[in-house]
């Protein structure tokens, strides 16, 4: 949908033209913030693309699979520690799921709370059964806390798929919400990536 599909047929020169492309040219892995979103069948194109040709035995195809998932997984995994946006993996992936990822850790949210007391009440019913009144109200509090986290987090995750609509298209919005839900149920420290905004929403430093 962002893609441009006029490119033109000269060849540019190495330097940077007066009016860059919105859509920009870069391989669907290395797309920074801001450039055109490539889509999953580019990536797995390109991903292919890079791994080159195969070996034609089977036991050593299925070796060479593995032995590529296992690069690129660490790949992953690196990229996620260190914040490489370019190398993340298709989960999160892209200026859609990074607009959402600071939309999430913008602001102090209900949710991040909310699995950290059902944790504790359940704790507190299971052993706690000596003193019936607490483990009556961690009961009421443990209710309290369920119905939070389901009217909020659909609250979220409409207005995230409403945002991602407006701002990138629907075909971008899809699986939005669940990615924001998952995202504001974990305490802001377990986060991954890391947020990059503080919770006034403003950039780290």
């Amino acid at each position: 949908m962002l893609r441009r599909s006029d490119k033109p047929q000269t060849t540019a020169p190495a330097a940077a033209p007066t009016e860059p492309p919105a859509g920009g040219a870069k391989a669907p892995n290395q797309a920074p913030k801001g450039y055109a979103t490539p889509s999953r069948k580019e990536a797995e194109a390109a991903r292919k693309a890079r791994l080159g040709a195969l070996p034609a035995d089977p036991k050593e195809r299925r070796k060479a699979v593995n032995a590529q998932r296992s690069s690129q997984y660490q790949i992953e995994r690196r990229a996620i520690r260190e914040g490489d946006a370019r190398n993340y993996p298709a989960r999160d992936f892209g200026p859609a799921r990074a607009f959402v990822r600071d939309y999430v850790d913008g602001r102090l949210r209900i949710l991040e709370f909310t699995l950290p007391v059902v944790v504790v009440c359940y704790g507190i019913i299971l052993f706690g059964r000596s003193s019936v009144s607490a483990s009556l109200i961690a009961l009421y509090l443990m209710t309290i806390s369920m119905f939070s986290l389901i009217v909020f987090g659909l609250m979220l995750s409409n207005r995230v798929k409403k945002a991602v609509g407006e701002k990138f298209g629907l075909a971008e919005a899809r699986g939005t919400g669940l990615y924001a839900f998952s995202r504001a149920v974990n305490p802001r420290f377990l986060r991954k990536p890391k947020p990059v905004v503080t919770t006034s929403g403003q950039p780290k430093v």
